[in-house]
């Protein structure tokens, strides 16, 4: 059996935990770290909880993480060198293909902007600048139509998708970009929210949202802790909250596989838009 150093945290998924799904949430939770206990030989006692007040970023830092889930951004970015990637989840939602899925630009559905030039001296929302759609893809999205000049006249950091979107529906912003599993979250969930919304471009297809786990774990647990995942997500007793969180299966992905993210920062600045702006 595997020799390794614990305590652990508990197992994670983070990403789209919202209130409409956190009871399917917990659930795959719970299946997913009593699989990895089998398959690793552990015990409850080799986990640990997160330190009080632990941010999302901390966590995937976090030498002692096991099984977690991130953005694709973070990954070829700050998380570089400090995480590998396990599977990525397929989801059931327009603008989703396999592992990969796109953003939306979204603005209010009574706006009268209809195109992305229009948007020029406009506000914008943005989750936060380590985000693949809030930010990387918004600002790709951006970059062919600002002509290196910025964009809007004022940018509001809101912290979640979800919150950048009640931004524009409330009048805050005049625009934000949000995945399509969020999107589509919102469809399923918050139909007065959805309604409010109306999309006006698409981004290209990328990776997307990685399980992942540290990258001092050896190859030998990368393999055990991806057939543990596929494991629970074979599992009948699994499948209502599978369906519930829209996850129909998985791909293996290298971090190489994520190169396209960077791609598009590095389009970005060669138009001359480096930042969202």
């Amino acid at each position: 059996m595997f020799e390794l150093p614990t305590p652990f945290r508990p197992v994670r998924l983070s990403m789209y935990d919202w209130p409409e799904v956190h009871d399917a949430i917990w659930v795959l939770e719970q299946a997913l770290q009593a699989e990895a206990e089998n398959v690793l030989g552990l015990a409850p006692a080799n986990f640990e909880p997160a330190p009080s007040g632990q941010s999302l970023f901390e966590s995937w830092e976090d030498p002692r993480l096991l099984l977690t889930q991130t953005c694709g951004y973070p990954l070829v970015s700050f998380l570089a060198g400090k995480v590998q990637p396990i599977l990525t989840p397929h989801y059931d939602a327009p603008g989703c293909d396999g592992p990969n899925y796109c953003s939306y630009v979204l603005v209010h559905r009574d706006s009268d902007v209809q195109s992305l030039e229009a948007l020029r001296g406009k506000r914008a929302a943005f989750n936060s600048s380590d985000s693949q759609s809030g930010y990387n893809a918004f600002r790709h999205t951006l970059a062919p139509v600002a002509d290196g000049a910025p964009m809007f006249s004022q940018l509001v950091e809101t912290g979640a998708h979800l919150k950048s979107m009640a931004a524009v529906a409330e009048g805050e912003a005049d625009a934000c970009c949000t995945d399509a599993v969020c999107y589509d979250l919102v469809r399923t969930h918050r139909p007065e929210l959805f309604a409010a919304l109306r999309p006006i471009a698409t981004s290209r297809q990328v990776p997307g949202l990685p399980l992942i786990t540290s990258s001092q774990m050896p190859l030998e647990v990368l393999e055990a802790l991806r057939a543990s995942v596929l494991q629970v997500f074979k599992d009948p007793q699994t499948v209502a909250a599978r369906t519930h969180v829209g996850i129909t299966g998985f791909t293996a992905l290298s971090i190489e596989d994520y190169a396209p993210l960077t791609v598009m920062r590095q389009e970005a600045e060669a138009l001359g838009y480096p930042d969202l702006a």
